[in-house]
């Protein structure tokens, strides 16, 4: 049984099992939907046999054959007439600009409706993301909206899953969400993965339109999260969000660079300026871990809360010379240093809001150099270990 996601989730439950019956019903592998129990928002679905992504095995063919499987099916899911899903109140977008973002911008209104403070990256990139339409797609067609989610046991898929974000509009949405979620998720030869595709379908593969919707795809992410982080939420888990927060932000502006031919840095931590009481801080985690706890969530609780004591470490640590460096790069930008973090990001946004085409380039070298800094911060809590990035289309397909 599943229900809805209270306050978070794009889609009802109800909506997402209408979805799955029309895929079931073009012979696509999903679990098959039993029955509704409105009372309770919940839908009663089959248990699908088999792990999760991402294919874990040892053996790279059977890998291979998991991913030949997926892509079948991806393929097969694309080529449901749009129409079938009318039921499902899924809109058939018109034009090449409602093709590319109408879905996108069901995520700036919500981001918009709980904005709280100044995001000068985030309203950069719909900015850009607005002006660069593909205006040679306008075929719209179903898109799973989240790819790269499926069962699977002895080579074969056993069933996609997931299916909150579909809707019509470009299956590039499709082909770039492997690309974001090979970065943390590995899909194998993901070169051979698209390659695959491109076979299967019998469309060549549209580079320019792939990119475009990876830059779109990794900014709904922060533009989702942004309601977590601008209402100050306590929650346990609050560095996952601010970990999605920054590193998709990253994905986004490395993406619009690749576009916009735009060369960007490497960029290091400022040298640190630490608060009073550095030690009492870093031993802050130890002692939450050293508290004894029941067996079960309780400890998952303990773990969640040690990484936000860290999380409190390092912005002791990090935190002021990071403001320190961003309102420089500001102030090289305007002509004048705003007097701290608040005012550098609203005149920054302001700018950002305002600003000629011609302004692109210097904009997206200064907004990579803040999101990195933001990211080398939480490097070390980060859930791979490290801060991924998009391997280009280049390196994947030439």
């Amino acid at each position: 049984m599943r229900g809805d996601r209270d306050g978070f989730g794009f889609a009802t439950v109800s909506a997402e099992a209408t979805v799955l019956r029309v895929m079931h019903a073009h012979g696509i592998p999903v679990p098959y939907i039993h029955g509704e129990i409105p009372e309770v928002s919940a839908v009663v679905m089959d248990w699908l046999p088999g792990d999760p992504n991402p294919c874990s095995a040892d053996d790279a063919q059977q890998v291979d054959a998991v991913m030949n499987d997926y892509v079948d099916a991806l393929v097969s899911t694309h080529g449901i007439d749009p129409t079938a899903f009318a039921a499902a109140g899924l809109e058939i977008p018109a034009s090449s600009d409602a093709v590319a973002l109408g879905y996108f911008e069901t995520f700036v209104t919500r981001y918009r409706d709980f904005k709280q403070r100044p995001e000068p990256l985030l309203e950069f990139a719909i900015g850009w993301l607005r002006r660069h339409v593909p205006r040679h797609r306008s075929s719209a067609q179903f898109v799973l909206g989240d790819t790269g989610q499926f069962m699977y046991a002895e080579s074969r898929i056993t069933g996609l899953i997931d299916v909150e974000l579909a809707h019509i509009g470009d299956v590039s949405r499709d082909l770039a969400g492997l690309r974001l979620r090979n970065v943390t998720e590995s899909m194998g030869d993901l070169g051979r993965v698209l390659r695959h595709y491109e076979h299967r379908s019998g469309v060549p593969l549209d580079r320019a339109a792939i990119e475009f919707h990876t830059a779109k795809f990794a900014l709904c992410t922060p533009l989702g999260v942004a309601i977590v982080l601008h209402l100050d939420l306590p929650l346990t888990d609050i560095v996952q969000y601010i970990e999605w927060f920054h590193l998709l932000s990253l994905h986004t502006i490395e993406s619009i660079a690749r576009q916009a031919d735009v060369a960007l840095s490497s960029v290091s931590l400022p040298d640190p300026i630490p608060t009073h009481y550095p030690g009492a801080i870093a031993g802050l985690p130890t002692m939450i871990e050293s508290l004894a706890v029941p067996t079960g969530i309780a400890e998952y609780d303990r773990q969640s809360v040690a990484t936000v004591a860290r999380l409190s470490h390092r912005v002791s640590t990090y935190a002021h010379a990071i403001d320190a460096a961003d309102l420089d790069d500001v102030a090289e930008l305007l002509g004048a240093r705003p007097a701290d973090r608040a005012a550098g990001d609203e005149a920054l946004e302001r700018f950002v809001l305002t600003a000629e085409p011609e302004q692109d380039g210097a904009l997206i070298v200064l907004l990579h150099r803040r999101v990195m800094r933001q990211l080398l911060l939480i490097e070390p809590l980060l859930t791979g270990g490290q801060i991924g990035h998009v391997t280009p289309l280049s390196g994947l397909l030439d």
